[in-house]
């Protein structure tokens, strides 16, 4: 880190308390690592939530501003009064909807503005009006952080923003948090055997995660192959349609619901393959956990997938939404004990070279310090 003795106050701005889905674990990551001896930190919320708790354990500042329609204006108040009164110099929102509020907020105000954006289908999903807004604040930030290639192309390329204003900071990941030992206790206390082969998934039940196309080819596995085991890991944001959807298959009884875990890297030990194979993505930093945790992936080859995933070097992709082919590279996969072998350890050097977590939080920290001594030209 910088040895500066300036101190920054900086605030960020996130959807919600309420869960750890992956651009939330950037930001904690972020806030638990910038030094806090260069940095006083507060977090602004539209939802409150368990989360909430992890920050005040790190003696961070929250504050929850709960929307009261689609459209409320009022939040733009409530951000800008806190902004002021907690004299913040920069604030970071992420995702479009906390980007508005922000920016409307800190209009005529000495802060600074740096947006990070985490997924390109959700800019490409704006209506209109929307992207024309987007557009116009873009231009108009400080900086803007994009967490993957693919975004940072859209901006310079289709957007035309100065390439000198957009800042490429891939997700990072703590390497030393997963360390492959496989725990008995572990699977014992899930009801399964040692010799059962487990496949598994850490994603939030969402839609584009794609949960129905990973249950309905894993059924195929199981027909083909019985000791193996699903582990799906994940809030539920779908009211038990995933859930549903599974007790319809064949191998219901060997596919596990465990919900939301705070165990993570144990979780991701017991599996001997990790699937993701979600229709869109930003950079996914649950693949970048189970290469980290030495599991072999299979993916969607989609954007924000096929970023970190090279078919056949460090993993294995196959056409989005083919259950025909997920189906093929799951069996073959599980059945090839070398190719696990291979893939995972590509995986794991594929991570420690390009998602340091520390290498990733100094270059946040590289580009606030940047942007706080930039000359404030308030409009």
């Amino acid at each position: 880190m910088n040895n500066s003795v300036v101190e920054i106050k900086i605030a960020f701005v996130i959807w919600t308390f309420a869960g750890m889905g992956g651009s939330e674990r950037v930001i904690y990551d972020i806030v638990r690592i910038l030094d806090k001896r260069q940095y006083t930190i507060i977090l602004i919320s539209f939802e409150d939530g368990q989360v909430k708790g992890l920050y005040e354990k790190l003696g961070i500042k929250t504050y929850v501003i709960q929307k009261l329609g689609k459209n409320d204006s009022r939040v733009i108040y409530e951000i800008r009064k806190i902004l002021i009164d907690e004299a913040v110099d920069i604030v970071n929102p992420h995702h479009f909807g906390p980007f508005l509020y922000t920016f409307i907020a800190t209009r005529l105000s000495k802060v600074k503005l740096v947006y990070t954006e985490h997924s390109r289908w959700q800019l490409e999903q704006l209506s209109t009006l929307k992207k024309v807004l987007n557009r116009i604040m873009l231009w108009r930030s400080d900086a803007v952080v994009a967490i993957s290639k693919q975004i940072q192309d859209y901006y310079i390329k289709n957007l035309h923003l100065d390439r000198k204003k957009v800042h490429l900071i891939n997700n990072g990941i703590e390497i030393d948090s997963f360390k492959k030992m496989r725990s008995k206790r572990l699977l014992q206390s899930l009801g399964i055997d040692d010799y059962m082969k487990v496949v598994g998934i850490v994603a939030n039940l969402r839609p584009e995660k794609n949960h129905k196309l990973l249950i309905s080819a894993f059924s195929n596995v199981a027909i083909i192959m019985k000791d193996v085991r699903l582990l799906i890991v994940g809030l539920d944001c779908m009211d038990g349609e995933v859930q549903h959807f599974a007790s319809q298959s064949s191998a219901s009884d060997k596919i596990y619901f465990l919900g939301m875990r705070d165990d993570i890297p144990d979780l991701l030990n017991i599996f001997d393959i990790f699937c993701l194979p979600s229709l869109y993505e930003g950079l996914p930093l649950t693949i970048l956990e189970a290469m980290a945790a030495d599991v072999p992936v299979i993916g969607a080859d989609t954007l924000g997938i096929n970023e970190v995933i090279v078919n056949n070097v460090n993993g294995l992709l196959f056409p989005p939404n083919d259950e025909e082919k997920l189906t093929e590279s799951l069996c073959m996969l599980l059945e090839d004990s070398f190719l696990r072998e291979r893939l995972s350890s590509a995986g794991k050097a594929f991570v420690i070279q390009n998602h340091s977590l520390d290498d990733k939080v100094n270059e946040y920290d590289e580009l606030f310090r940047s942007v706080y001594h930039i000359k404030s030209t308030p409009w």
